[in-house]
């Protein structure tokens, strides 16, 4: 069922406006993997749309407690130390966060997106990656309950909460060399 409504983003058309080839690496930053995107969107709300059709995609319509909401946010830059405004998208779910998390993931690849090394981080109780196209960042935020590692008999809450926040991308937003 993830791969089918994986492959269904990508068959649907959540192609970028435009595509423009990248002409040198987007990082700069000795050590980090070169990043360079040949997607790239006509304005903020033109990757809006995409990132919320592949959201939207991506969630489980049969499972009826699952709640979809559109933002309008101000993001503090991880790097940068400045604001932006941008769009976010919050999830509640039933179901796993690796599941929702590992389609978007998937889809904003397969439409052109790579991945924000800067921004990756992985725990028991939540996970972050980063992507950016040409010219635009988008974060995905997960979290759940991830259980007590002191008691083995505790049961982790079901569920999920994963926030999909699109901003202009910067060039100064990577950490430092």
């Amino acid at each position: 069922m993830f791969l089918l409504r994986c492959a269904l983003v990508v068959l649907a058309g959540c192609a970028p406006v435009s595509a423009v080839a990248a002409t040198r690496p987007a990082t700069g930053v000795p050590g980090l993997p070169s990043v360079a995107s040949a997607t790239a969107y006509a304005s903020l709300e033109a990757a809006r749309d995409s990132v919320g059709k592949i959201v939207w995609r991506c969630l489980n319509h049969a499972d009826s407690t699952v709640r979809f909401s559109r933002e309008a946010v101000t993001f503090d830059y991880r790097y940068a130390k400045t604001q932006a405004h941008g769009w976010a998208f919050e999830v509640f779910a039933n179901e796993l966060a690796s599941g929702l998390m590992g389609c978007v993931q998937e889809a904003l690849t397969a439409a052109g997106w790579v991945e924000h090394y800067g921004y990756m981080a992985d725990g028991a109780d939540g996970s972050n990656e980063g992507y950016l196209s040409r010219n635009f960042f988008c974060l995905i935020e997960g979290d759940w309950d991830g259980g007590d590692d002191a008691d083995s008999t505790y049961v982790p809450q079901p569920g999920c909460h994963v926030v999909v926040t699109c901003v202009p991308r910067r060039e100064d937003d990577f950490p430092p060399p």
